[in-house]
């Protein structure tokens, strides 16, 4: 019990002696002047976070930082940065204007584990080549040493996604983890975000990366849930639109009846060249127990209906100028269609008239 209790009175120890700011404390080696910059990195662009003055080559900052966050540190003049995780504690930086990314960074565990990042980025070295390579196959007209540089190419970015995924994975619990989770998040399927983001959620809670995380999820989650919504097997989202005559009508109108939706447009001439397609599933099908709902997205109603009489569809036609019905069903292109069953629950999507034509028969069996 003695050893127990030690344990616990040295970990209290350690807790009251860690810091809550940071001092920068840098040294520029051709600088013996200015002004530097603390800058960091947000959603609208670069904040100014401090400003220091340069006295024979050395500087100060000091602060507190609610979160570790990248922040840049720019020398006047120099349009090139150092690049570090700013946390609490005491950082030390050794520079050279003329070589800031190779400045020297002490203090920082995370800014280690940064560099450990970007110093084990495959190929670097090779990439340079094969891009010297490429430009003089390309200045020669070589076309097949322009195309094997290329496939190497692909290989080669197939390795960094694969580098890239794996640090962030085994980093999930820190700052530099989030920021590159962040970077690469557009490149991720939903579920592996979504993995990520509730180990970061865990170990940052409402860090800002965290926050632009979730953030960026949410729009990723409403389309994944609206997916969801319309899988085979769920009730197909209900509207209500006007008619050729005027009346409004709504698609659960129609339950009891196996309903085929066709989005369509005038103007959309895959659209145009189906429509006899479906005039003749309609004279083949069409009774009580079928019904076609076209809705058509044109913006005005006379390019609708001249379309309408043109095909000579015989249906109920629908016009959604707004987009309210395409909208519900996520529709990206025309002709998008959809078969529902009697009880209004999708069957069937994407689905065409000569596929059509074979699921109502085997309905009618």
């Amino acid at each position: 019990m003695r050893n127990l209790f030690f344990g616990f009175a040295l970990l209290g120890l350690f807790a009251s002696c860690s810091a809550d700011s940071y001092k920068i404390s840098g040294k520029f080696e051709d600088l013996s002047s200015g002004t530097v910059y603390l800058r960091k990195i947000e959603a609208q662009g670069l904040s100014e976070v401090d400003t220091a003055e340069v006295s024979s080559g050395a500087f100060v900052f000091e602060g507190k930082a609610e979160h570790p966050e990248l922040y840049l540190l720019f020398a006047e003049d120099v349009q090139e940065p150092i690049v570090f995780f700013l946390e609490n504690s005491s950082i030390k930086i050794t520079a050279n204007t003329e070589k800031m990314d190779e400045a020297v960074i002490k203090g920082s565990k995370l800014s280690d584990l940064f560099k450990q990042f970007n110093d084990n980025f495959p190929h670097i070295e090779k990439e340079e080549q094969m891009r010297e390579e490429f430009m003089a196959a390309q200045s020669q007209q070589d076309q097949a040493t322009m195309q094997s540089i290329m496939a190497d190419m692909e290989t080669i970015m197939e390795d960094r996604q694969t580098y890239y995924k794996d640090f962030v994975k085994s980093n999930s619990n820190n700052a530099v983890g989030a920021f590159l989770a962040l970077n690469m998040a557009q490149s991720l399927e939903y579920e592996e975000i979504e993995e990520l983001l509730t180990n970061l959620e865990a170990a940052l809670g409402e860090h800002p990366y965290v926050i632009s995380l979730q953030e960026m999820m949410e729009p990723l989650k409403a389309q994944k849930e609206a997916e969801a919504a319309l899988s085979i097997g769920k009730t197909a989202p209900d509207f209500t639109l006007t008619d050729l005559d005027g009346n409004e009508m709504s698609l659960s109108d129609f339950r009891g009846k196996y309903v085929f939706i066709d989005f369509w447009a005038a103007w959309c001439r895959p659209c145009r060249e189906e429509n006899p397609l479906l005039v003749e599933v309609y004279k083949q099908f069409a009774g009580e127990d079928f019904e076609i709902i076209s809705v058509s997205l044109d913006q005005t109603e006379e390019a609708w209906r001249q379309a309408v009489q043109e095909d000579k569809l015989t249906w109920t036609q629908l016009h959604d100028p707004a987009n309210t019905a395409a909208t519900s069903y996520m529709v990206q292109s025309i002709p998008n269609t959809w078969l529902l069953d009697k009880d209004g629950k999708i069957m069937h999507k994407q689905i065409r008239s000569a596929e059509l034509t074979e699921v109502l028969k085997g309905l009618q069996n």
